[in-house]
């Protein structure tokens, strides 16, 4: 695995890692917060998909304010990277959402700038 592969897939992990456990500073770490956002397609009380767009400062406010949750599992399903700047994955989320995400390499690091997600 190369480090860059290695690299994005800590920050997937540290995006997960950060909601099982509500800590701000992995999610944070994760996240273009200033520029990332959030969409994606739920199901309301009558079973119709609604779409969602947040600022990930919000949606992290959101996620820390939950209880820990430990017993949450994720997987890597994909990972692909277009350009020494760019990369797309997709992540299995405790077997209820499927997150794809758009990645970006910002002052060296890897950050998630885009969020999709949407129930299996």
């Amino acid at each position: 695995m190369d480090s860059d592969d290695q690299a994005i897939r800590t920050t997937l992990f540290n995006y997960f890692e950060g909601v099982k456990a509500a800590d701000r500073t992995r999610l944070e770490s994760a996240f273009a917060v200033d520029a990332g956002h959030m969409k994606g397609y739920s199901r309301d009380k009558e079973g119709k998909l609604t779409l969602s767009v947040r600022p990930m400062s919000e949606v992290i406010d959101g996620w820390v304010r939950r209880a820990p949750a430990p017993e949450m599992q994720g997987e890597v399903l994909s990972l692909q990277i277009i350009s020494p700047n760019s990369a797309l994955a997709s992540f299995d989320f405790n077997g209820v959402f499927i997150d794809t995400f758009q990645l970006a390499r910002i002052d060296g690091q890897w950050k998630i700038v885009n969020k999709f997600y949407v129930d299996k």
